[in-house]
């Protein structure tokens, strides 16, 4: 890797960079058994809902549901999966709403010589979710992961089911709910080819650089890292994909950024008239999108929900190769 490269990739240097993360949009099967796992289960808030979609917050996190029957993270896989943070106080009340609602769950578990607590669970449709508590449980021993020198290992495909039941004394379920985003992490096929594209397409930084696992920031979000070899978003599908906020004045900076590293992307196109959105992947194929709320002066086209017939290409996205600066 040239001098240059090695700057790019460990400082991001004079890269537009996205100012926010907005939300994750998730596959479903079955668009009202997924509003009850986030809104009853969970806690979350319905904050919009229209054209067969449905958007659920909790917190600063933001969960759009759309229907399609596949892309969930895969049943023997760890990746895709999005993390809550969840306080404490609060991390056993939530792990026993989900065990009343019949998800599994398995014990909580940590690394060593951090203070994290951890646990993974899925919604009914199969994407992997995190409970992730920062500092302070001490409700119980944690196992300690397999990773970390430990010898507890997860088995993801027992974390699969299909349907919820109903609980046996809902009203005395604990009235807790996590908090909000706390990081993902995501498939990719070689994380530090990742890492290049982050720091040098859209600006993003190091958090972490250990040898199986890498973290970025990109628009203030911690966007993880780990190398395998299946996961990311299909090559035909739309779901799952992530959104980072742009300003409209940096719009046609960061589009010039990822085109000029050889990176395809789509129109720039309206769901409502005001907004821009624009799609496209990383070098593993997850699917990315550039989002200005308002005020973008360039041309969009109108997708349906503004009236208009575009709909984004997503398979017209995908590439083998791009200008990586580490080749």
């Amino acid at each position: 890797m040239s001098k240059q490269a090695e700057r790019l990739t460990d400082e991001g240097v004079g890269v537009p960079t996205p100012y926010g993360f907005d939300h994750i949009s998730i596959p479903t099967r079955d668009l009202a058994l997924s509003k009850q796992f986030f809104i009853e289960v969970l806690g979350g808030t319905l904050t919009a809902e229209g054209a067969g979609s449905a958007q659920v917050e909790f917190g600063n996190f933001k969960i759009i549901l759309a229907p399609q029957a596949t892309g969930s993270t895969p049943p023997d896989a760890e990746y895709p999966h999005y993390a809550f943070t969840v306080g404490p106080d609060d991390f056993l009340g939530v792990k026993q709403r989900l065990e009343a609602y019949g998800v599994p769950t398995h014990d909580p578990w940590g690394r060593k010589n951090r203070p994290h607590a951890l646990m993974y669970f899925r919604d009914p449709s199969g994407n992997e979710f995190e409970m992730f508590c920062p500092a302070g449980f001490t409700a119980m021993p944690l196992k300690l992961g397999s990773r970390a020198g430990g010898d507890y290992t997860i088995n993801f495909s027992e974390l699969c089911y299909r349907n919820l039941k109903a609980p046996a004394a809902k009203d005395k379920l604990p009235r807790v709910r996590p908090q909000g985003f706390n990081h993902m992490t995501l498939p990719v096929r070689d994380m530090h080819e990742g890492k290049r594209f982050w720091l040098t397409t859209l600006g993003g930084k190091v958090l972490l650089d250990l040898p199986d696992h890498i973290t970025v920031v990109v628009g203030g979000a911690e966007v993880g890292m780990a190398t395998t070899d299946h996961g990311w978003t299909a090559k035909d599908a739309e779901y799952p994909h992530y959104t980072f906020l742009v300003k409209s004045e940096d719009m046609a900076a960061q589009i010039e950024s990822l085109q000029s590293y050889g990176v395809p992307t789509s129109e720039i196109w309206t769901r409502n008239g005001s907004d821009a959105c624009l799609y496209f992947r990383d070098p593993s194929g997850n699917l990315w999108e550039l989002y200005c709320e308002r005020g973008f002066k360039g041309a969009t086209r109108r997708g349906a929900s503004a009236g208009g017939d575009y709909r984004p290409d997503v398979k017209a996205l995908n590439y083998e190769a791009w200008k990586d600066p580490g080749q």
